[in-house]
């Protein structure tokens, strides 16, 4: 315990941390917390590259690459003087290899020379944090080029807090822009929702029956009231068989039930024939379907959906085939993206995922802009920003009361403000264009009215 101890203090005098901190590490728009600490630290922070099918826009479906599944990648926060112990492993079903450059690193490549990573492998580097700021990192891989892994996802942010770290506010936002250049792909989207059997759902409850003998000779019940034969047949097997039936349900719309049924049960009979199994009309346009083999109930499932959504017979060809959006490099090359947006789709700041503030609450916003050709002009429509932090640096130029603010390819800023009046505040890119192409989000702003302040009149 002693020579442990002993070695702490040699460490502690050397400067070097005795030990490792796992890094905080968040999805946008979340913060990682406060760093309270006030002596550096040994950091380790785990990425993992991933290639992964998501979606960019409303039934658009597009093939990212990322850091940790996510677009953008996790914000990492770290401490000016840390050492940041760095493990970049690459999932085993990726294409391509994958590194990462860290804007704030003072090394080769940011650390790209060093961590190029096949599929399935792992590479760790370590670095000294010597600058505080906000700073983007990025894959910048050459194979099969950097442009294709930054346009197709790979990025996000790291904060370096200063000696004596950041003033505290109520609320902390992640947010990075993002252009994308997309074409349709050769391949069909199997991720995407299909024309497949819904998940089952189990029958609750029991009836009242009558007894009766079944084939086998064993006293059943039957019916006393109306419910559906099929109810009480499971209600039979369900105990006395080894191979219970199983009830399976689906919704249709009630202007189509008759589509389901047929001219005299012609059709529902003609399923039932087909697939061996037994359905029941429970009304309000749920169809019951019976059957202890669950890949017959999953057939017969199959068809009446068929005749709901697509108006086809029963022997109907297979669904339609979703097709994937990828990366257009000439697109790209020409700077003519389809898509630009928040957090890596369109609607990722609005509806569900509006950012919530109280009025009078100091908000700030950690702001990427990846391009990789755009310059963004960071705009709140309805608000000043308090205080921007030029180009991400800290320590450097602090403008206040800034209405728009210029943020490079590839780099970064952070803006704060105070909501004074209650509203939904628009956050967009204001070369307006964009904003068609999805660059906007929201502020959702709760309170009392300040009608000094601002006030409709007339």
């Amino acid at each position: 315990m002693k020579s442990v101890a002993n070695w702490i203090i040699l460490f502690m005098f050397l400067g070097i941390p005795a030990y490792a901190l796992e890094a905080e590490i968040t999805t946008a728009p979340e913060v990682p917390a406060f760093i309270t600490r006030t002596m550096p630290e040994t950091v380790e922070v785990h990425f993992e590259a991933k290639e992964f099918i998501g979606d960019l826009a409303d039934g658009k479906r597009y093939k990212f690459w990322s850091f940790n599944g996510t677009v953008p990648g996790p914000m990492i926060r770290v401490r000016l003087g840390d050492t940041v112990e760095f493990h970049l492993s690459n999932h085993s079903s990726s294409k391509f290899p994958h590194n990462i450059d860290l804007h704030a690193v003072n090394g080769p490549g940011g650390g790209a020379s060093v961590s190029l990573v096949a599929p399935g492998e792992e590479r760790v580097f370590r670095f000294k944090t010597l600058h505080p700021g906000l700073y983007v990192y990025h894959c910048a891989s050459p194979i099969p080029s950097i442009p294709a892994h930054i346009a197709n996802g790979m990025y996000g942010l790291l904060l370096v807090e200063p000696k004596h770290g950041f003033s505290r506010v109520d609320h902390e936002f992640y947010v990075f822009e993002s252009e994308f250049f997309t074409q349709t792909s050769d391949e069909e989207d199997l991720s995407a929702p299909r024309l497949k059997p819904v998940e089952p759902k189990k029958k609750q409850g029991k009836i009242e029956v009558d007894s009766e003998e079944n084939a086998s000779g064993a006293s059943v019940e039957k019916e006393k009231k109306d419910e559906g034969l099929m109810d009480s047949l499971v209600n039979i097997f369900s105990e006395k068989s080894a191979n219970p039936l199983r009830i399976f349900q689906i919704t249709v719309p009630t202007v189509k039930v008759p589509e389901v049924i047929g001219p005299g049960g012609k059709i529902i009979r003609d399923i039932i024939d087909k697939t061996g199994t037994l359905i029941d009309y429970d009304g309000d346009g749920v169809f019951s379907i019976s059957s202890s083999d669950e890949k017959a109930a999953a057939k017969a499932i199959e068809y009446i959906q068929n005749l709901v959504q697509e108006d086809e017979p029963l022997d109907s060809p297979e669904p339609e085939k979703k097709y994937l959006l990828e990366l257009s490099l000439e697109k790209g090359s020409k700077e003519q993206p389809d898509y630009v947006v928040f957090n890596g789709r369109q609607g990722a700041l609005s509806g569900e995922y509006t950012l919530k503030v109280n009025v009078g609450e100091k908000v700030r916003i950690f702001f990427g802009n990846i391009g990789p050709n755009g310059i963004s002009s960071l705009h709140i429509i309805g608000e000043i920003f308090d205080r921007v932090y030029l180009e991400g640096s800290v320590n450097g130029v602090v403008n206040r009361n800034v209405q728009t603010t210029l943020v490079p390819s590839g780099g970064a800023t952070i803006v704060e403000f105070t909501i004074d009046v209650p509203g939904d505040y628009l956050l967009v890119d204001h070369s307006i264009f964009r904003i068609d192409k999805g660059a906007i989000g929201m502020i959702r702003a709760v309170g009392d009215s300040r009608p000094k302040i601002f006030e409709s009149i007339k």
